[in-house]
């Protein structure tokens, strides 16, 4: 890498942690049913399932910022809402790698209304102090990869973000990903997850990989891009790894909070909690191609 180039990246690394040292430092994202509220007391965020069985009220006295999964770019077949959603005419197609969630028409307004009028408002009345909000990216990319075909999802992926703060202005609101359109909705949202920074899933062999090096600092580029465009942004790390292998979790956790991260590892499913290890003095992993 010639100097200029480390420079940037070095540069990139300060602007990030200076930006994320205040406020949140762990989270846990749990899609199980029954894990014990003492399981996840000492997050400071915790996302679960809307099909959680524990006591969201235990979490919020203990001091969490609890938010309930939303899924407003996609919607699974097993979902009480997917009939209403198919017989709507929303459903774009299923996605190859999660059998039975199936990409939604964000520009549709009855998606936008279903979201913003029904879903939402029926998870805060639980007492949630915000959303979770995922697969955002499906229609962003679908508009990108075929423009012809969907144009207009961006902005409507926007426009829907921006509904969501504006009919519950009190709802701290995480979007899992959603790079391309940080910038746009600013004002509504403070959050990001970011999955799969530093390893990733192949979904093909269902196991973990590392990222590359190369990989890894075009992530970094593209955060530092998100932080300019929303200063006041946290960015929320999830990486996929097999619990067994402490050592490599520890050298996960340990490079995200260098980058200035919130980091959390766990399984590709999510329905566990899985602590993090002890931490260590071993260095983050030299990756490779």
């Amino acid at each position: 890498m010639h100097m200029k180039s480390r420079l940037c990246v070095v540069l990139v690394v300060v602007l990030l942690f200076a930006a994320c040292s205040a406020g949140p430092k762990t989270w846990v994202a749990y899609y199980g049913a029954d894990a014990p509220p003492e399981m996840m007391q000492d997050y400071d965020v915790v996302v679960v399932d809307p099909g959680y069985r524990g006591s969201i009220s235990l979490l919020k006295a203990r001091g969490a910022k609890v938010l309930a999964y939303l899924s407003i770019g996609e919607i699974a077949t097993h979902h009480k809402a997917f009939l209403k959603a198919k017989q709507a005419g929303l459903l774009v197609r299923e996605n190859v790698n999660w059998k039975g969630a199936w990409v939604v028409d964000v520009r549709n307004p009855k998606w936008q209304h279903m979201v913003v009028r029904e879903l939402a408002p029926a998870l805060l009345r639980r007492g949630f102090d915000g959303l979770f909000l995922d697969t955002i990216d499906s229609p962003i990319h679908l508009g990108h990869t075929e423009a012809k075909r969907f144009p207009g999802m961006k902005q409507a992926a926007v426009r829907l973000v921006q509904a969501l703060h504006a009919g519950h202005p009190k709802a701290a609101l995480m979007l899992n990903g959603g790079l391309p359109i940080i910038g746009d909705v600013r004002d509504a949202v403070h959050m990001m997850a970011i999955e799969s920074t530093m390893s990733t899933w192949d979904f093909k062999n269902k196991r973990p990989l590392w990222r590359s090096n190369t990989e890894r600092r075009a992530g970094l580029a593209r955060l530092a891009k998100a932080k300019a465009e929303n200063p006041d942004l946290k960015v929320f790390t999830l990486d996929y790894w097999d619990p067994a292998d402490r050592e490599s979790v520890k050298r996960i956790y340990a490079a995200q909070r260098k980058h200035g991260f919130i980091p959390y590892v766990a399984t590709i499913a999510l329905t566990r909690v899985v602590a993090e290890p002890k931490p260590t003095n071993s260095a983050a992993p030299t990756l490779t191609r």
